[in-house]
Parts: structure tokens; C-alpha cells; sequence
């Protein structure tokens, strides 16, 4: 005996507990209710908490806030109620949970019509064996509705937040069915090949029609790929828009099976990726830029050094002049990448190298604006350099009393002035016989532009000592600049003064603002 009562205890043990169902029931009637109560016991697998009420205000303060329940039993006919009216109060307010009329009242047009209303049944309570039944399946439909319902409304929020997804990373979906190469695509995913309406590309064909003809073979044979190996879909090609301008676009996607493993589709997002193409493009310039700079500033290094090492009187003279003109190289370095290398102008060039001078009155500097490429830029600014440090060594900023005179101006072709301050019996020239003259010679008369004409006059410093051997800035003025520029140079080291005149002709590279 103890054997089969443990034996029992166990199987008990291992049963699931029954499910809860809260039942609101419109009664007036105790015995009717009880006798609802004694019914639903007997439904073995659910445990019923029974919350009863009589009147309509009680059934609505129930319906109200005194849920949730999981059923409705109602009577057809109640002293200051009808059960019609209860129906129409629950699907308002609980369209989702069972309703159901245990009734005394007899008759198939009361049962319809209740029916017809959105009650879930109708039991006679002559056949309350019957309200078990009925039970039982109105929840079971319920819950299976329930959860559909639930699976629906998650379903739908989950394609809400993926729409918000991809339109907020302008991202665009498309579906593609491979027995009729049927294309579906959203709204975004036809911008990105510049069309307003996703009608406009309805088959595979179409789309094909918008991918650039040398990207069109790369295109197909990756689809076929994903298709037939299962591998994910990732690739990037060029589109042409209606206007004809083309756009790039990235796909990525992977291919859809049946249940026997035959590709049936591909699914998948397209992103348009034009700006971070053209961004890639101009980082490789920029690149191929940077390493151009590099080499010129580094072979500009290395004529520097060998220059100043051949003009130096010494070995120890040397690391001086060198440093100076490395840091004169720096400053104009440091002025361009203020400027994103995108040039400097004549007057910023000017002030940089005579800036202390000016600032004591020692240096006059004026001109009209003029626009410098970089090339153009750290070329006078180098010449500028060994100008300034030359009278600041041996000439008129060497002296208490002495000035230095910069200027330029614009002048039209054939309009070279006569008198430049560069006296020709003292003038050592490069470039052209007549620059010295008045006139434009050599090569600043080619260009048909106009031209800009730069003079440095030096006054008030002890009497000019022509030198016996050209030095690295004599050489960098009147042959470097002549040929960075395509210009004429002048170079006279006269009693008054040294005088420099620079005739470039106007371009692309030394323009006027």
C-alpha cells in the first residue's frame, strides 16, 4: 500500500501545474453561479479563479480596471442588465478575451444573433455538461490568437525598427526572385541609381540597364556566385543616373533556399557610396601629393647643403649657414600647411622673412595682392631669405641708417618700366642680356599675360664690395629662380646699394587677386 501511494505522489509530482485562467461571470443568480463554478472544476488541466458580479455597474468597473481576465461567462437576461450589452461593453474594452453566454433563455435566433455580435459561444444551462467543451476550446483558440496576434505586432515592430535602421543608415532593401527575375526594391534603394519611383526597375534586366557597361559582366558574374555557392553577396560597382553622371553603389546580400536546398532568391541592401569613393580618390592624391612634396623638399635639402658647403669659407662656417637656411625652408613650410598647401599670397611671403625688420622700420614693403602657388611660395621665400641675411651680414641692415626698399607691381605685356633701379654697368644677370635694360627680355616676354616685377633696393649701408666668387645666394637668386619662375633676375652689387629685380610672368602660378 505504501508503494502505490508513493507511486501516486510521484506521478503527481511530475504533472504540470494547471494553467490560471481568471473568469469574470455576470450572474444575478447564486445558484447559477455555483453551479458554473462546479463545472469549470471539473476541467482538470486549468485552475479557474471565478471573480462574480451582478449589476452593469459592477460588470463595467470590472471590465474597467478590475482585469485582466482571460474569460467572459455572461447571462442573456438580467434584472437591470442584458447580456447584449455586456457584449458589446467587453469587445470595446477586452476584444481579445473569450466571451461566452450560459443562459436559461432556449432559442437558435438569441444564439445567432449573440453570435453575429462577436460572442465566442452560447451554452443553455439545461446542457451545462456542455460549458466544459466550450471552455476548453475558447481558451485553447484564444491562446493560439493571442499569440499570433503577438507574433503579428512583434513582427511588425521588429520590420518598423528595421526600416528606421536602414533609413538611417540610407540604407536601401531589395529582393529578387530567380525563376522570374522579379526585383523588388524600397524607395531608397531606387535613389541610389537616382530614380524616384521603385516601379521604374521591376526585373533584374532593368537594373542591369543602370550599372555601368564596363561593371556590368563583374556584376553578373557576382550574383551568380552568391547563388551558386551560397557565399554572402558583397560587391561594389559603378551606376549611371539619368542625368549621366555615375554613382557608386555597394550591394551586399545572400542568396534565399527552399526546404530541398534550391536557391529560390537573393535579399539583400544597397548603400550609395559616391562620396566615400571621391573621398578615397583625393586621400590618393593627396598621398601622391605628399610624397611628390617629399621628394622635392628633401632633393631641395640636399642642393642646399651641397651648396652651402661649397660656398662656405669653412667647415665650421658651415652648420650655421645651413641651419639658417633649413629654418628659412621651415617657415615657408609651416605658412603653406596654414594654408592646406593651397598657396600663399606675395605679401604673406614677404612678411615672413622681413618681419622683425619692418616692425623697425628698417624694411619698406608694398605691392599689389598676388597669389603664389607653393612651388612659387618657397622659392621667393628662400630668395627673400638670402636677400635679407645678406644685408643684415654685410649690407644696408648691417648699417644704423640703413633701408631696404620691397616692392612689386603688375605691369602689361611690352610695358616694361625703364627705370628699375638696376643700373646696367653693375648688373650680373642670368636669364636674358637685355634684362637690365628696360626691357623684357629672355623668357618673361613669352606669355603675352603681363608680368609681375619685384624689386629690392638696398640704401644707407656701408659701400658694396662686388664679390669675387658667386655664393649659394647669389647662384639660387639668378639661377634657381630664373628657372623655378621662367623668368628674368638681375643682381647688381652697386656702391649704393645691392639691387635685385625679379620679372616673372603672370600664370596659373603667380596670378593678381
Amino acid at each position: 500500500m505504501a508503494d502505490v501511494i508513493d507511486t501516486a505522489a510521484d506521478d503527481t509530482a511530475g504533472l504540470d501545474p494547471p494553467t490560471p485562467c481568471r473568469v469574470l461571470l455576470l450572474e444575478d443568480s447564486g445558484i447559477d453561479a455555483d453551479l458554473v463554478r462546479e463545472h469549470l472544476l471539473m476541467i482538470d488541466d486549468h485552475a479557474f479563479d471565478v471573480h462574480r458580479v451582478e449589476t452593469r455597474q459592477a460588470f463595467i468597473e470590472a471590465v474597467t480596471g478590475g482585469g485582466p481576465f482571460d474569460l467572459i461567462l455572461s447571462d442573456f437576461d438580467l434584472p437591470d442588465f442584458d447580456g447584449m450589452s455586456a457584449l458589446a461593453i467587453a469587445r470595446d474594452r477586452l476584444p481579445r478575451v473569450p466571451f461566452i453566454f450560459v443562459s436559461g433563455m432556449l432559442g437558435e435566433e438569441n444564439a445567432i444573433e449573440a453570435l453575429k455580435k462577436g460572442a465566442t459561444d452560447y451554452v443553455v444551462k439545461l446542457r451545462m455538461e456542455r460549458l466544459q467543451v466550450v471552455v476548453r476550446r475558447a481558451l485553447i483558440e484564444a491562446r493560439d490568437r493571442n499569440e499570433l496576434t503577438d507574433k503579428r505586432a512583434a513582427l511588425a515592430e521588429s520590420e518598423a525598427r528595421l526600416r528606421f535602421a536602414l533609413e538611417a543608415g540610407r540604407l536601401g532593401s531589395w529582393e529578387l526572385t530567380l525563376a522570374t527575375n522579379r526585383l523588388r526594391v524600397s524607395s531608397i534603394c531606387a535613389a541610389n541609381l537616382g530614380l524616384a519611383d521603385p516601379a521604374e526597375i521591376p526585373t533584374y534586366e532593368r537594373l542591369l540597364e543602370h550599372v555601368h557597361p564596363d561593371d556590368r559582366e563583374h556584376q553578373k558574374a557576382m550574383v551568380r556566385q552568391a547563388v551558386g555557392s551560397g557565399s554572402p553577396l558583397d560587391m561594389e560597382y559603378r551606376t549611371i543616373w539619368p542625368d549621366g553622371s555615375v554613382h557608386w553603389v555597394q550591394v551586399r546580400g545572400r542568396a534565399v533556399y527552399d526546404k530541398d536546398g534550391t536557391a529560390t532568391g537573393l535579399a539583400g541592401v544597397s548603400l550609395n557610396i559616391t562620396d566615400r569613393k571621391k573621398a578615397e580618390e583625393r586621400q590618393l592624391l593627396l598621398l601622391e601629393e605628399l610624397n611628390h612634396r617629399v621628394k622635392n623638399t628633401l632633393a631641395m635639402v640636399q642642393s642646399i647643403a651641397k651648396q652651402t658647403l661649397r660656398a662656405a669659407p669653412s667647415v665650421e662656417a658651415f652648420p650655421d649657414a645651413f641651419q639658417s637656411r633649413l629654418r628659412a625652408l621651415a617657415q615657408a613650410h609651416d605658412l603653406l600647411t596654414r594654408r592646406h598647401w593651397q598657396g600663399a599670397s606675395l605679401s604673406e611671403i614677404a612678411a615672413l622673412t622681413l618681419e622683425p625688420h619692418v616692425h623697425a622700420g628698417r624694411v619698406k614693403v608694398g605691392g599689389p595682392p598676388v597669389n603664389l602657388t607653393t612651388g612659387v611660395a618657397v622659392s621667393l621665400h628662400l630668395a627673400f631669405h638670402e636677400l635679407a641675411t645678406n644685408a643684415a651680414k654685410y649690407g644696408a641692415l648691417s648699417a644704423e641708417n640703413g633701408r631696404v626698399d620691397l616692392d612689386w607691381e603688375i605691369v602689361n605685356p611690352g610695358q616694361m618700366p625703364v627705370h628699375d633701379g638696376v643700373s646696367q654697368s653693375g648688373s650680373n644677370q642670368a636669364g636674358s642680356n637685355q634684362a637690365g635694360s628696360g626691357q623684357t627680355g629672355g623668357r618673361s616676354g613669352r606669355g603675352g599675360a603681363g608680368a609681375l616685377v619685384l624689386r629690392w633696393r638696398e640704401s644707407g649701408g656701408p659701400p658694396v664690395v662686388p664679390p669675387t666668387r658667386r655664393g649659394f645666394g647669389s647662384r639660387l637668386i639668378e639661377r634657381g629662380l630664373a628657372h623655378e619662375l621662367e623668368g628674368d633676375v638681375a643682381l647688381a652689387f652697386e656702391t649704393a646699394g645691392v639691387r635685385c629685380r625679379l620679372v616673372i610672368p603672370l600664370s596659373s602660378r603667380v596670378s593678381p587677386q
